[in-house]
């Protein structure tokens, strides 16, 4: 998601949470430097357990944005998510980064994400992600 779409984002008075991938290398690698280094404002460690997986999902969140491009409006909070464990028998381990016009916790971020995970959505992700954490 380009940086002129959080601005249209923030300009219309709402808030997002956007999934931080490849094609932003830069704002990836950075929030990793920022999860090696810095203590997280928040943490949350899940263990979730179903028929065949097993989970152990950590949520961290940093308000340290030091080094963030502001071309990248209205970012308050740097979220890592690593899940780590066992699905269908087979070992896995997940870190997916995310960042964040909201000042959440890391429980918030983790109901909101995890609730989002379940639903596909594009279209209304940022309304929902609204009433989540209201």
């Amino acid at each position: 998601m380009p940086k002129k779409t959080c601005e249209l984002i923030i300009e219309s008075c709402n808030d997002y949470v956007i999934a931080v991938k490849g094609n932003q290398p830069k704002l990836h690698s950075h929030i990793q430097r920022i999860a090696a280094l810095r203590k997280p404002t928040s943490r949350i460690v899940e263990i979730e357990k179903t028929r065949d997986r097993l989970t152990t999902r950590t949520v961290e969140v940093f308000h340290e944005l030091k080094g963030i491009d502001p071309k990248w409006i209205g970012v308050n909070s740097l979220i890592r998510v690593e899940r780590v464990g066992i699905r269908k028998g087979k070992k896995y381990h997940e870190i997916v980064c995310y960042i964040s016009s909201l000042l959440g916790t890391a429980k918030e971020f983790a109901i909101g994400i995890t609730s989002l995970r379940l639903k596909v959505i594009s279209q209304n992700y940022i309304a929902i992600f609204n009433v989540l954490l209201l």
